[in-house]
């Protein structure tokens, strides 16, 4: 008989692990709190536009994530372009895997020393050099964790560097400063260097695709684990706000951020619990604005920002540069604004827009704010250790596996991979995917 199985978790990394053990064979329910699956991609409607307010861009090394979106059916992608660019003595430079190694270095010099390039240059070429590199737990970034992660990563470069290159690409994966990130996860932000997609109709047809072949439980939140003679052997879960009940499975892949992982296993395996709450989380507050006409061209459609609240802000697609995307994260951006607080924001980002954009004269049509109190994973320092001390916590709880974006990274990729690691270690097979 196959085995059953409950991932608890509709976002990305829940949504791996269950179609990695459906592929598998096993019974598999997805348990979701929410009224959607996606959970921080954040899939909604903007008027009759399918959008994700949440993580939306695709690279094309998202190997695994491409392979389950082709699984569920015709999907089609868009380009987006260039995924990284920046204001730099008054011009909008771009930075994408595209470039060639000299044309990429040509644009690194400009953005820092020669010594912070070549830095940056080795980091990349090792994050590149396999397929690990870009997730967390790589054996080398987790060696110069050993001595580097004693100070922020922050203190590895020089200031323009920071400001030019290395603290877009920390705010926009992680809503963290460089001096809140470390070397030692460095690998997942330079991952970042890559050319990207957007799914043309959204990621909701997909999660569609994917309800009809498991059993999905909208609108259920599970209280806690059920432990017999030291094994996890089922959850208990209310229904609205009706009483917790007992549900047996074989095993269970707890697929949530390391907070809400923390509060389920706390009683019963509080050194675990301990070890998951250390993990950090960053707000974020996204707005879609949709306009009465075009403000971006064609070429480059999402600016890296500095010196205020806004922490980027893009084209929401190639064919939707009349709807622009604006992320507030970072130290400025905290806490989560008021309403009358967010409009000040939105007024000053324009405002400091309008020399690279076409805003002059734009007038807003109608917009959408989702804010979430811990928006990005920030990791913690020394995180390959920390990732074996999870790994040896969790080997003490048979019938229990973790996913997550602290697991392999933030990105859709890592987290889906995060996914696929924890299915396979409830299937017994402990190595995990390819890389």
């Amino acid at each position: 008989m196959s085995k059953h199985i409950a991932v608890v978790g509709g976002g990305i990394s829940g949504i791996g692990a269950a179609f990695a053990l459906h592929c598998a064979g096993a019974r598999v329910e997805l348990i979701e709190s929410g009224d959607a699956l996606g959970g921080r991609c954040g899939p909604t409607m903007f008027g009759d536009r399918p959008v994700m307010l949440g993580g939306k861009n695709i690279g094309r090394r998202y190997t695994e994530f491409r392979g389950f979106v082709a699984a569920m059916g015709d999907h089609p992608f868009e380009p987006f372009g260039i995924n990284t660019s920046r204001i730099v003595d008054g011009r909008v430079r771009g930075l994408s895997s595209d470039n060639r190694l000299n044309g990429l270095r040509r644009v690194l010099l400009e953005m820092g020393t020669p010594r912070d390039t070549a830095k940056l240059v080795r980091y990349a070429v090792r994050a590149r050099r396999s397929d690990t590199g870009r997730f967390l737990g790589d054996e080398y970034f987790a060696g110069l964790a050993g001595t580097a992660d004693r100070k922020p990563l922050s203190a590895h470069f020089g200031a323009k560097m920071l400001e030019n290159l290395i603290r877009p690409m920390t705010i926009r994966m992680n809503g963290a400063e460089p001096d809140e990130m470390y070397l030692g996860t460095f690998g997942t932000n330079i991952g970042m260097l890559d050319t990207y997609d957007q799914l043309t109709r959204g990621l909701q047809p997909v999660l569609d695709a994917f309800a009809e072949k498991v059993d999905v439980r909208l609108r259920a939140t599970v209280r806690g684990l059920v432990v017999r003679d030291g094994r996890v052997t089922g959850l208990r879960i209310s229904d609205g706000e009706g009483p917790a009940r007992e549900h047996r499975y074989d095993g269970v892949v707890l697929a949530l951020p390391a907070h809400a992982a923390a509060a389920l296993v706390d009683d019963d395996a509080p050194t675990l619990g301990k070890l998951l709450s250390e993990v950090r989380y960053f707000p974020s507050t996204v707005v879609l604005v949709e306009y009465d006409r075009p403000v971006f061209g064609r070429e480059v459609r999402a600016i890296a920002l500095d010196g205020g609240p806004c922490s980027n802000i893009g084209a929401y697609g190639v064919e939707d540069r009349h709807i622009a995307r604006y992320t507030f994260s970072g130290r400025l951006a905290r806490p989560v604004p008021t309403p009358e607080r967010l409009d000040g924001w939105l007024d000053e980002t324009e405002e400091m827009l309008r020399p690279h954009l076409e805003l002059a004269g734009a007038t807003r049509v109608r917009r959408l704010v989702r804010s979430w109190e811990a928006a990005y994973c920030g990791y913690v320092p020394f995180h390959g250790e920390f990732l074996a001390r999870l790994d040896a916590e969790l080997a003490a709880v048979p019938g229990l596996t973790l996913a997550g974006d602290y697991r392999r990274g933030a990105s859709l990729e890592a987290c889906f991979r995060s996914g696929l690691d924890a299915a396979h270690a409830q299937l017994g097979d402990r190595t995990g995917t390819a890389a």
